[in-house]
This record gives structure tokens, C-alpha cells and sequence, in this order.
């Protein structure tokens, strides 16, 4: 595809909390308005080829016409003329048909392979599908770089002991390993999600009421050039009223962004200064503390994250799109979904950002799993002494002596590190398991 259409200076949305401040300015070029309109042109361009394809107009006239659209380019002030000119219709397609259909004219081609058989909607939905997939190709590439950085943590620290906790409080030993390999197993399988439903993205070509009656009986051989021309799936048919491939997309991206708030959320608590246990590579400061090290990126990243459930709840809402053309729920997607799509590529670039080069403090975890003087192995203490022993001596402050007594007379290990049980195994178990699931979607030569 071509970036013809694209309007200089209008890549990014410059705002304070916005796409620059994500990190993620590659994803935000392909979601913005400028983009939006260049894969209109695009798929006007393609549309214009896939005609000549069917044999609806020769060859050359498809040709030199998909040539035209694509040279038609908008500077700044053509996109708000666009916009301006959108409020009769109620969407774009309509006066970039205009547009195009003059630029066709002045080179000589005339207009029957301009927009031939397509109605506004085909037009916009294939056009958001474009940016999507722009968009979430970046997205699931960052993915991949916090997983493999997870991997790591998973594998370096497989054994290292850190006391669990639940419900606030600590709980029992586990290890930092099975807790990276746990943020490691969400974010890879939310990241596998995405990946699933934008392959399946398919092209929008139906016409006015969705049966390709303009183009008959040559509508379905368009439609199936323009899904090959674009890289799309060219099933279902027509989806017009039938939003399943965009909400699928919407779910997961909302899926993926609540994966690495999950992860961002957990390096906050263990970022605290009572806590100790990790320290971001370059933490924030504050304008009015000298002390503070604040997790910056894993606080962004929840920040992102959260916009992205109300947004797909939005995507869902928009599925009552009713006869053969919504009114208004439709309308709502455009920017619904393309903010969406940046709201997760902005939690996930800042969660990698966060996990990236993490130190981890072993003496700060071992220092902690000490804090209640062997109460975090009072379960495993039970498997020796009964539990109203182990009540009694939690509340007199004599567990060190029946553990004591346990290990002279059973064995027991005072030592935290004796008792995190299988985390070992299931690092293993999810390292494997996503080493197993990348050779068998890694094309062999």
C-alpha cells in the first residue's frame, strides 16, 4: 500500500497523555485521521485495479485509474475541507468519492472504474481493517519483545523464593520465576488472540444493500480481487451489519491491554518503597520529592489500560446495527476501535518499557519472606504438627519454636526456599509450552 494520501503533519496526535507519551508513535501514525483517509485512497485504488480484474472495464483504463486515485494527495487543509464536507452525509467516503472521481477525469480515464459498485461503507470499514492491521502488526511486535524479556525473568529467576501474597497480605513461598511466567502465559496468549483476529480481517465490497447488485454478475469476482489485491480474508461476504470481525479485534485488543496492566499493577506493589523488590531501569521522579523512584512506565501503562474496557464495551454496544445500514452505531466505531487499538499499543510499549532491563532485588524478596518470622510456612508446617498447635503458637509468638521442634523431630525446613513447591515445573512447563506454540506457526523453509 501507498502512503499518498497521507497528510503531512498529521501522523501523531500531540497531545500531554496522548501517542507521544505512549512511546508508540509508529502505531499512532497508522491510527490517525491522516492514515485513515491514505487507506481510503488506497482501497479506492485497489477497487479500481479488482474492476479491471473482474473485466468490468479494460485493463488500462483500471489501470491508468488506480493510478490517478493514487496520486490524489491532502495536504492540512484538505483534510478539514474533507471533514467539513462529511457533515452532509453523515461520513468521508462520500466527498473522497468526489474527489477522486474529478481526479480520474482531469487524467483522461474517466470514472467507471471510480468507486464502481461500492457503497460508503465499504469503502470505511475496509479502510479501518487497513489501519488495524498496520496497527496491531506493531502492537503484537512489541508484544513479542515483552515476552521474550518475560521469558527471561521466568527462566533466570525459575528458583529464585518470594513470598506470595493474597488478598494484600502475605500468603506462602513461591518463586519471582513462576510469577514472570504467569504475566508471561496472559500476555502471550491475549497477544496470540490479537494476532488470530486481525488475520482474519476481511475486505467490505457488498454495495448499497449488501447483495452486490450494481456489479451482478460480476460483483463477487470484485469482490474476491479487491480481498486479494488488499492481503484480506474475503469471508464473510458481507458484514455490513454483522460486526464480529471488528469486535473480535476490539476483545482482544482490550484482552492484551488488560494482560499487561495485570503485569504493570504487580511491578507497582513490588516497586513500593515498604516492598523493595523491583526498581524500573530508569524510574520518574517528582517535582516536589527528591526521594521518589517511581515506576513511571508500569504507572503509564495501567493508565492506558484502563480506557481500553469502557472503548470495547462501545465496539460491543455497536454490534445492534439493524436492517442492512446502522444508524449511529456504526458512526461510533470509527474512532472508537482506532482509539482502542492506541490505547493498548500505548500499555503495552509502556509495560515493556517497564519490564525492560528491571533490576531484581534477591536480597529485598529474601529480606521480605523474613518478615513474620516463619509465619508464611505455617501451612507447610501443618503437614507435622496439628493446626491448633500452630493456631496457639501464632498468637503467643512461639511458632519459631515449635518450627524448631518440627525440624528436630520431622525435618521440617525453616528455609522459605524448601517450600515453593511445584513453581519450578511450571516455569518449565510455560517456557515449553511457549516454545512448542512458536515452532509451530514459525514457517519452515
Amino acid at each position: 500500500m501507498n502512503d499518498s494520501g497521507r497528510i503531512p503533519g498529521d501522523g501523531l496526535a500531540r497531545t500531554l497523555y496522548g501517542d507521544i507519551a505512549s512511546g508508540d508513535t509508529t502505531a499512532a501514525t497508522a491510527l490517525s485521521d491522516a492514515a485513515f483517509v491514505a487507506r481510503m485512497v488506497d482501497v479506492e485504488a485497489a477497487l479500481a485495479l479488482a474492476v479491471g480484474d473482474a473485466g468490468l472495464v479494460d485493463t488500462t483504463t483500471a489501470s491508468e485509474t488506480a493510478r490517478a486515485i493514487a496520486e490524489t494527495t491532502f495536504d492540512g487543509a484538505d483534510l478539514v475541507a474533507l471533514a467539513e464536507a462529511s457533515v452532509a452525509g453523515g461520513n468521508p467516503a462520500i466527498p473522497l468519492a468526489r474527489r477522486l472521481k474529478a481526479a480520474a477525469t482531469d487524467a483522461g480515464t474517466g470514472v467507471s472504474a471510480v468507486h464502481r459498485g461500492a457503497t460508503s461503507q465499504d469503502i470505511i470499514d475496509t479502510a479501518l481493517v487497513l489501519c488495524l492491521r498496520e496497527a496491531g502488526g506493531t502492537i503484537l511486535a512489541t508484544a513479542d519483545e515483552l515476552a521474550a524479556d518475560l521469558a527471561g525473568l521466568a527462566r533466570t529467576y525459575r528458583t529464585t523464593p518470594v513470598i506470595g501474597r493474597t488478598l494484600g497480605q502475605q500468603a506462602v513461598p513461591t518463586t519471582f520465576g513462576v510469577i514472570a511466567a504467569g504475566w508471561l502465559r496472559q500476555t502471550d496468549a491475549a497477544a496470540t488472540h490479537l494476532r488470530d483476529a486481525l488475520a482474519a480481517l476481511p475486505v467490505q465490497y457488498a454495495g448499497a444493500a449488501g447483495n452486490l447488485a450494481s456489479t451482478a454478475p460480476s460483483g463477487l469476482d470484485v469482490h474476491t480481487a479487491l480481498a486479494r489485491r488488499l492481503d484480506l480474508a474475503d469471508a464473510p461476504l458481507v458484514w455490513h451489519t454483522d460486526r464480529l470481525p471488528l469486535v473480535r479485534v476490539a476483545t482482544a485488543l482490550a484482552a492484551l491491554a488488560g494482560a499487561v496492566r495485570k503485569i504493570a499493577g504487580d511491578v507497582i506493589v513490588f516497586s513500593a518503597t515498604e516492598v523493595g523488590e523491583l526498581r524500573e531501569s530508569t524510574p520518574g521522579g517528582s517535582s516536589a520529592m527528591p526521594h521518589k523512584a517511581n515506576p513511571a512506565a508500569a504507572i503509564a501503562a495501567d493508565g492506558y489500560a484502563r480506557r481500553t474496557p469502557a472503548l470495547a464495551a462501545t465496539m460491543l454496544d455497536g454490534m445492534d446495527q439493524r436492517m442492512q445500514r446502522a444508524t449511529g452505531a456504526w458512526h461510533a466505531e470509527w474512532q472508537t476501535v482506532r482509539d482502542l487499538a492506541a490505547a493498548t499499543a500505548g500499555a503495552v510499549n509502556r509495560t515493556r518499557a517497564s519490564i525492560d532491563g528491571i533490576t531484581v532485588d534477591t536480597d529485598a524478596m529474601r529480606r521480605n519472606l523474613a518478615l513474620t518470622g516463619g509465619a508464611v510456612l505455617a501451612e507447610a508446617l501443618g503437614r507435622h504438627v496439628p493446626r491448633a498447635d500452630i493456631d496457639r503458637a501464632v498468637a503467643d509468638g512461639t511458632l519459631g519454636e515449635l518450627m524448631d521442634t518440627a525440624h528436630r523431630d520431622h525435618g521440617f525446613s525453616t528455609d522459605p526456599a524448601d517450600h515453593t513447591g511445584h513453581a519450578a515445573d511450571i516455569v518449565d512447563a510455560v517456557l515449553d509450552g511457549l516454545t512448542t506454540r512458536q515452532e509451530r506457526t514459525t514457517p519452515h523453509e
